[in-house]
C-alpha cells in the first residue's frame, strides 16, 4: 500500500502538470480545489449514509473514513474525461457524456482496485462490484461536470452541496427504482456480455466522431497515460490470470485506441 500510495502522489502531480499545461494553472486549480472538496463530502456521506463500501485499513490518512488520496485524485478523473468528451463530441451534452464516461472507465478502475484490496462492497455484481457502485461514479462526474460548466465563482462553491445532493437522489433513485429488486448478486458472464455491447455501442460513436474529424490527440491523452500506466501495472501483478478481467480490459481499451490520433495538431476543441 505504500508503495501504491506514492505511486498515486506522482499519478497526482504529473497529470495536475499535464492539465496545467493545456489551460493554465490558474483554471486548472479554481476547477481542482471545489472538486476536490466536492468528492470528500460525496465520499464520505456515501460511506457514512449507506455502508455498502469501506476502505481497506491500510491506507494512511484519512479525513474521518476516507483516505485523503481519493478526494485528490477524484478531480482528475472528471476533469481529463471532460477533456476527451469536449475532443470528440464538443458541445454536446457535455455533463452527461462526462459522467458516461467517467463510468466506463470506473468499471475497469473498481473490478482491479477490489481484486487488489483497496476497498470492498457489501455486495457483489460485475466481478464483486455491485453495479449501482460503478454508476456512482458517473452521477458524481456528471453533477460535478454540471457546475464546473456554470459560471461564477459562487456556483463553483455551490458544488460542495449541489454535486454531491445530486449523486445522492441518482443513486437511491436508481437503488429504489432498479437495483433494489434486480441485477444483485454475482452476475458472471451475463455482466460480461452486457460491457461488450456497450464497448461496441461507445466504439461506433467514437467511430462517427472519428468521421467528422474529431479525435483523441496525444495531448488530450497525457494526462490519462500515468494513471492508466498505474492501473496497467496493478492488472499485470493482481489479475493478470483472470480470463474475465482480460475481456474487462479488452472491452474498455478498444474505444480509446479507436479514438487515438497520433497526430502532432491539435484538434479544434482543444485549440479552442
Amino acid at each position: 500500500m505504500p508503495l501504491f500510495e506514492a505511486c498515486c502522489m506522482l499519478v497526482i502531480a504529473i497529470t495536475l502538470a499535464a492539465l496545467a499545461r493545456a489551460q493554465g494553472w490558474r483554471t486548472t486549480l479554481a476547477d481542482y480545489a471545489p472538486l476536490a472538496a466536492a468528492a470528500w463530502v460525496g465520499e464520505e456521506t456515501c460511506i457514512g449514509w449507506y455502508r455498502y463500501y469501506r476502505y481497506a485499513e491500510g491506507w494512511h490518512g484519512h479525513l474521518l473514513d476516507v483516505p485523503v488520496l481519493v478526494p485528490l485524485i477524484w478531480p482528475l478523473v472528471i476533469l481529463s474525461a471532460r477533456q476527451v468528451v469536449r475532443a470528440m463530441w464538443p458541445g454536446r451534452m457535455e455533463a452527461l457524456l462526462v459522467g458516461a464516461a467517467v463510468a466506463f472507465d470506473a468499471s475497469l478502475v473498481e473490478v482491479l482496485s477490489v481484486r487488489a484490496g483497496m476497498w470492498s462492497w457489501a455486495e457483489p455484481g460485475h466481478l464483486s462490484v455491485p453495479l449501482i457502485g460503478i454508476l456512482g461514479w458517473g452521477y458524481f462526474a456528471a453533477a460535478a461536470s454540471w457546475m464546473l460548466g456554470a459560471p461564477g465563482w459562487r456556483r463553483r462553491a455551490a458544488m460542495l452541496v449541489v454535486a454531491p445532493a445530486i449523486t445522492h437522489a441518482a443513486i437511491l433513485l436508481s437503488w429504489w427504482g432498479l437495483f433494489r429488486w434486480t441485477l444483485r448478486g454475482e452476475l458472471g458472464s451475463s455482466s460480461l456480455i452486457g460491457l461488450a455491447f456497450v464497448s461496441g455501442g461507445v466504439t461506433a460513436a467514437v467511430l462517427s466522431a472519428r468521421t467528422k474529424g474529431h479525435a483523441m490527440t496525444l495531448q488530450t491523452a497525457l494526462p490519462r497515460l500515468a494513471a492508466t500506466t498505474l492501473f496497467v501495472v496493478m492488472f499485470l501483478t493482481t489479475a493478470a490470470r483472470v480470463t474475465a478481467l482480460w475481456v474487462h480490459l479488452g472491452c474498455v481499451a478498444v474505444p480509446y485506441l479507436a479514438a487515438m490520433s497520433l497526430r502532432a495538431r491539435r484538434s479544434p476543441a482543444i485549440r479552442a
